[in-house]
């Protein structure tokens, strides 16, 4: 029974996914599993994510939300498309007020930017959680 699941499971993921062929220096690729290692992360994950990030942009991964909605994994890639544009936001922010005059740091201005940068840094911290 066993084989069999394995089984099936490799033909469902030969029908759902493509395999990559990375070809890197010995060094990194004993660098990257060991760091990946230390952090309990998966390798394979890791490579994904990178991917999912880069490919962004490109207009076949660009569905509907409504169809992302109807899978766990589309849902967890708009959360995380999410997450990354709050980083975003919040960066912005920053140098947003970063770049206020020292006479102005006591303004509202100043203070509204200070406000938002921790609500979205709170509002990170739940998203991040919910992974």
């Amino acid at each position: 029974m066993n084989k069999t699941l394995n089984s099936n499971k490799y033909q469902w993921n030969k029908e759902h996914y493509t395999q990559i062929k990375v070809s890197v220096k010995p060094e990194i690729a004993i660098a990257f599993k060991n760091i990946c290692k230390s952090d309990k992360l998966s390798m394979a994950g890791e490579i994904t994510k990178f991917t999912i990030e880069r490919s962004s942009n490109i207009p076949i991964l660009n569905k509907p939300e409504k169809d992302l909605l109807k899978t766990r994994g589309g849902r967890r890639n708009l959360l995380n498309t999410l997450i990354q544009k709050l980083g975003e936001i919040k960066d912005a922010e920053e140098q947003y007020r970063d770049n206020i005059p020292i006479n102005l740091q006591g303004s509202i201005n100043y203070d509204a930017a200070e406000q938002c940068i921790s609500e979205i840094e709170e509002a990170l911290d739940v998203l991040n959680r919910a992974f």
